[in-house]
């Protein structure tokens, strides 16, 4: 008889164990708001992750979203695990790489039968350089339009022959630039050739080889006016030769092409130029720049733009390049923005005609299916199954329904038409009322506003329903519970003043008191709850009793 009794006392353990909360993570915070954060900086937040399960607890994936193809948020692990009803802190990041407001989520997901737990993520990336301050948060077209006025505001027009002084002399000259040559040093852009001694403009302009000044966007396409024409941000020193070789041609790959006199990389053919692999990025930045500050005289930049745009991300700026702007900016007032922030050229899809985004619609399905596991008889249990709009519009979701209503339902107030805005998540609370013995083969259905197989979707439900007999313990036994019916308090006569656990919750496993009492009589209060189905479950060291009461 006893160890009948003992083997009945384990499997009634191993059920209880088995009967998790749906949602197993209980994080500190469902959002984390960073604030305002530097470009270059980087912030952080700590979450608390509280495993409410008695089983260790694996954490498999750690999930974030791309914002411009980047990951401005990260974790201090993206695997771990969490003991039995224990916490594990876990540190989020926020890095921004624009200067936009970043709106994502961050997926926990893990090993157990339960939804995987979403949590908000916010923070203002703001770029440290105050001149770009009119770029906040903005995209498109209306962040062309903000930087054409920026770029114009405060602007010094240099007369021709100053602006080529200030390069000659200062700005390309390797002796006053920073480059650490010991006398004037001028280098081509286009074929790297270098030009030392000389003691002027005029001279490194009439000693062989002649050197040039190189208008990046062809000076003959807007007839060689001010301030186009003296603009410094699309001025670079080469030799008379490459300038001629180059001419008006636009920018492309040169197949089996001729190279410039002098050599050093650069080709030509009748149509095209490409400039060596060192001066791409910087061709790249300059013309974009110009089209932005000005226009695309005569078409000349359009049927270059996606080409530019990958020079301009295969060959980022560098020291050389940060160090010319700044001189640049201090003899004429005005800075490229691509080489301060080359990332704001992700920001604009078109360049030259009116600027719009592609949409981009897509929703990450963070779950195949909804597995509840094991429950115990006339217990509920809800499973918030997390879908996440990672597109760049707006979805709508409609038409939410369950295969079953005996055993499914949704909690309260979901439902209708939800619309889910780019990086927010949406959570289907599903619960499942445990009646009996069975195993549960339902499923989930909804629509969206998507196109194509994500149109109409259906999730997969899983689960058991166990009925148990309790038996009481003797020490159980001699517990009185009353009234029942509830009414203002509930009493438990505990003569014996054995320590209990007691917890109190509602149909949907929602939890109204959960504490420790070894007194005799334990009085709790009841007056605040709703009408309705609650259990009661008392602990008394490896014995338990779960008691069913009515409001």
């Amino acid at each position: 008889m006893l160890a009948k009794k003992a083997i009945f006392i384990l499997s009634l353990l191993l059920t209880f164990t088995a009967q998790i909360n749906a949602q197993i993570i209980k994080p500190s915070s469902d959002s984390l708001d960073f604030g305002s954060v530097n470009v270059g900086d980087v912030d952080s937040m700590m979450i608390n992750l509280q495993n409410s399960s008695s089983t260790v607890l694996n954490v498999n994936n750690v999930k974030f979203y791309t914002i411009y193809n980047d990951f401005p948020f990260s974790a201090s692990a993206t695997s771990f695990s969490i003991p039995a009803n224990g916490t594990y802190q876990l540190w989020i990041y926020f890095e921004p790489v624009h200067n936009i407001l970043h709106n994502s989520e961050v997926v926990i997901q893990h090993n157990a039968n339960s939804g995987s737990e979403s949590i908000d993520l916010r923070g203002q990336g703001v770029f440290p350089n105050p001149y770009y301050n009119t770029t906040q948060n903005l995209e498109e077209e209306s962040l062309k339009v903000a930087l054409k006025s920026r770029l114009a505001v405060g602007y010094t027009q240099l007369s021709y022959n100053a602006a080529r002084d200030a390069m000659f002399m200062t700005i390309d000259n390797k002796f006053q630039n920073g480059q650490g040559a010991p006398s004037n040093r001028l280098e081509c852009v286009y074929t790297g050739y270098v030009k030392n001694g000389y003691t002027s403009r005029s001279d490194a302009q009439t000693t062989t080889p002649q050197f040039n000044t190189e208008h990046t966007f062809p000076q003959g396409f807007f007839n060689q006016v001010l301030p186009e024409r003296s603009d410094i941000h699309h001025l670079f020193p080469t030799t008379n030769n490459s300038n001629s070789e180059r001419g008006n041609k636009p920018f492309g790959l040169v197949s089996n092409g001729t190279p410039v006199t002098l050599g050093g990389g650069s080709f030509y053919n009748n149509t095209t130029f490409e400039p060596r692999n060192q001066q791409k990025g910087r061709t790249a930045r300059a013309m974009m720049y110009f089209v932005i500050r000005y226009q695309d005289y005569q078409s000349h930049f359009a049927p270059q733009e996606n080409l530019l745009k990958n020079w301009h991300d295969t060959y980022p700026p560098d020291s050389i390049d940060r160090r010319r702007n700044n001189d640049i900016f201090a003899v004429q007032n005005n800075r490229n923005p691509f080489i301060d922030y080359p990332q704001l050229a992700d920001r604009i899809t078109n360049f030259v005609s009116n600027s719009t985004k592609a949409p981009v619609f897509g929703i990450d399905i963070t779950q195949s299916s909804i597995n509840f596991g094991t429950l115990v008889n006339q217990l509920a249990d809800t499973f918030e199954y997390v879908i996440v709009n990672r597109g760049n519009q707006d979805v709508t979701f409609s038409n939410f329904s369950l295969s079953s209503t005996t055993h499914l339902s949704f909690s309260s107030g979901f439902g209708g038409s939800l619309i889910i805005e780019p990086g927010d998540a949406l959570i289907i609370p599903v619960i499942f009322n445990s009646f009996g013995n069975f195993n549960l083969n339902e499923s989930l259905s909804f629509n969206t506003s998507l196109v194509g197989g994500q149109s109409s979707l259906t999730i997969p439900i899983r689960g058991n329903s166990t009925l148990v007999g309790l038996e009481k313990s003797k020490a159980l036994n001699e517990l009185k519970v009353y009234p029942n019916p509830v009414e203002d308090e509930l009493f438990i006569d505990n003569d014996h003043s054995y320590e209990l656990e007691i917890r109190l919750l509602d149909a949907s496993g929602k939890e109204f008191i959960n504490l420790r009492s070894s007194q005799s009589q334990i009085g709790i209060a009841t007056d605040e709850l709703s009408k309705g189905v609650y259990f009661l479950e008392l602990i008394n060291k490896r014995e338990k009793q779960l008691i069913k009461l009515v409001k």
